[in-house]
């Protein structure tokens, strides 16, 4: 009897010790947990190991020696515990090696996952690592305990705040000796050091160059041979610590698909001058052309102060988007081109302009210069200050659409220093302004063009239409982007506006005129401030199924698939031309399918940056982008902006 009782207590003992911190040698190793339960399906682990002084252990890759932490489970009733998550690293140099890991005294975290939160439940962990000081020494400490048994430790929650757990955006390229891991970053970088979780790639021991440019801070990490196809690991900044993951690596000595900057500022140029013909500009510049003609006999100072002004419009907005740009990519955010199109509130603003330009045209009414003052539109005689705001208003409509040459050059143009970034922007409105640059250095020209006449009322009444398309098209875009009761709201908002013009074309007093344009104010002012507080949905749809974005190419090309890849947006109009004129037709559809070439299609109408960062690496910021790939093909090839029927089966 007193035997059972002896060997009862054995186990008691015995457990107790399992349970207790052990000693392995040269550190002391515990399990701890958290003593917050938030989460009634998961509780925070961590494999704690306080080191003698002077020794160490290693990271997930220990650099160019040692060897990572490793542990095997049990886990009763069916639980389940992840693996061990590494918190940030640090350098611990050993000329000529460079190894990474934790000195003195490191906690690994895990989660546990349980059905039901138990003290019962038992755990069992056999921890293998090795530690070393001059020498390294393989240790292990096995662990028989329950739940219940193991000590709370206030340190875990420090150590789970150090695993980096926030992607940074990033593009990388390489070359035959380095990669450049390109990335944004809003403070001065006193320290910074690039830990990939691939072993045998790169160089440690060497440094990694940091220089910023501009817009960018670039990162060089020298390889040991040839690039690999993707990378993965830690960059610590700061002592923050972020995960860089890249599964597209570009190659710097490719020039398929680059331009240098004198061929940005011409393809920038002629993308201006032939967005003047593109179908989002048209009713603007039309009404322009209109107000020109309208001015036939006046002196030509007058024409060619009107001219230039517009020109100062265009000129100054493309400017200040650029400028904005750059702003916004040095505060952290990265953007593209048309990304004011990709917020609802901005959508429904213009939606909303749209419709007040085209009730102006359709009823000839005077609304004087307090309200809009277009240059456009109204009966008051045009001012200088409205042929400028039309200028702004025609380069605000433009974004929808790119021109030819426009997605090189202003892809190149982002992803540069604002020294390059602004002169190509500026060239783009040269060449969009250059037809008025024309009439302002010859405003005889005018006195070739139609006279002036009642047919212009007519026509202006019928510049009305595609305004109130435009509208309508924004309207669509917005209800892509928002949810029901949003659209509703704008809806009823747009009626509104349409029955207070109504009313002022009526034979009624000055009060109630001025009451109906307070009301139009408060319901625009109303719709946009319940606007500003939709969220929009950023899901990226992919028309194929299980092929994540962030390593499609790859996977494809793995397995030898030829893809047509798609980057459009319900707000890009030349996108939405080029799906009815060539995408979509019977043709091309039994072209891709006899020739096995998938056709994959990304939208991109809502703000998503893992989106723009592919788009990043082929030097676009903005869509439409087609991209073809077939097995053979050393690089993949990008299709043209704009697209027929004939010309995409010829490029395939």
């Amino acid at each position: 009897m007193k035997l059972k009782y002896l060997f009862v207590f054995s186990l008691f003992l015995s457990s107790l010790i399992n349970a207790m911190p052990q000693y392995t040698g040269h550190a002391e190793v515990s399990l701890i947990k958290t003593d917050n339960y938030e989460d009634q399906n998961k509780i925070h682990l961590g494999i704690r190991m306080d080191m003698d002084e002077g020794w160490h252990t290693y990271w997930l890759n220990p650099g160019d020696s040692g060897g990572a932490i490793e542990v095997e489970w049990n886990i009763s009733n069916g639980n389940s515990i992840s693996q061990v998550m590494y918190p940030a690293p640090h350098k611990i140099p050993y000329p000529p090696l460079m190894t990474f890991g934790y000195e003195d005294f490191v906690i690994f975290p895990l989660e546990l996952f349980v059905n039901d939160v138990n003290d019962d439940i038992n755990i069992d962990a056999t921890i293998k690592f090795l530690i070393c000081s001059d020498v390294c020494i393989p240790e292990n400490a096995t662990i028989t305990t329950s739940l219940g048994k193991i000590k709370t430790d206030k340190e875990l929650n420090k150590w789970i705040n150090k695993v980096p757990k926030i992607n940074l955006p990033n593009i990388v390229r390489h070359n035959n000796e380095n990669i450049e891991i390109r990335f944004s970053f809003n403070e001065k970088i006193a320290d910074i050091y690039f830990y990939p979780n691939q072993k045998d790639v790169f160089i440690y021991n060497s440094d990694q160059d940091l220089q910023r440019e501009d817009n960018n801070w670039v990162l060089t990490v020298p390889l040991i041979d040839s690039a690999p196809n993707s990378i993965e690991g830690v960059l610590v900044i700061n002592e923050e610590s972020f995960i860089i993951r890249n599964n597209s690596i570009i190659s710097s000595v490719s020039k398929k698909n680059s331009i240098s900057t004198w061929k940005a500022i011409v393809f920038a140029f002629i993308g201006g001058l032939i967005l003047n013909l593109m179908p989002c500009v048209f009713p603007i510049i039309s009404l322009k052309a209109l107000s020109f003609i309208s001015m036939g006999g006046s002196s030509n100072t007058k024409i060619r102060l009107h001219a230039l002004n517009f020109c100062l419009g265009v000129i100054i907005s493309f400017i200040s988007i650029a400028l904005l740009i750059v702003a916004l990519q040095k505060t952290g955010n990265i953007v593209g081109w048309g990304f004011q199109l990709q917020s609802p509130l901005i959508v429904s603003s213009l939606c909303i302009l749209m419709l007040i330009i085209g009730l102006i045209l359709l009823l000839d009414i005077d609304i004087g210069s307090s309200l809009t003052r277009l240059g456009v539109i109204g009966n008051n005689e045009t001012t200088y200050v409205s042929s400028f705001n039309t200028g702004v208003l025609a380069v605000i409509v433009a974004s929808p659409c790119t021109a030819p040459f426009m997605g090189a050059a202003i892809g190149y143009a982002i992803l540069q220093p604002s020294a390059i970034t602004i002169p190509i922007f500026l060239f783009l409105g040269i060449g969009f302004s250059l037809p008025y640059l024309i009439l302002a250095l010859f405003p005889g020209l005018i006195s070739r063009m139609p006279k002036p006449g009642q047919w212009m009322n007519y026509l202006k009444q019928f510049f009305a239409l595609p305004m109130f398309g435009t509208a309508l098209w924004l309207l669509w875009v917005f209800s892509l982007q928002t949810n029901l009761n949003s659209l509703i709201v704008l809806i009823l908002t747009m009626l509104l506006i349409s029955f207070m013009f109504w009313l002022n074309t009526k034979d009624i007093s000055k009060n109630i005129k001025t009451l109906s344009l307070s009301l139009i104010l408060l319901a625009v002012i109303s719709q946009l401030l319940s606007i500003n507080k939709i969220e929009s949905n950023d899901e990226v749809l992919v028309a194929s199924q299980n092929i994540g974005l962030d390593n499609i190419e790859t996977k494809l090309q793995t397995q030898n698939q030829a893809y047509l890849i798609n980057f459009t947006a319900a707000w890009c109009i030349t996108c939405q031309a080029n799906e009815k004129l060539a995408l979509s037709k019977p043709s091309v559809k039994k072209y891709l399918k006899d020739n096995d070439i998938q056709y994959i299609k990304i939208d991109w109408t809502n703000r998503n940056d893992e989106i723009l960062l592919f788009l990043n690496k082929y030097e676009r910021t903005g869509v439409p982008l087609y991209l073809y790939w077939k097995p053979g093909f050393e690089e993949t090839k990008i299709l043209p902006s704009i697209l027929t029927e004939d010309l995409l089966i010829k490029s395939l």
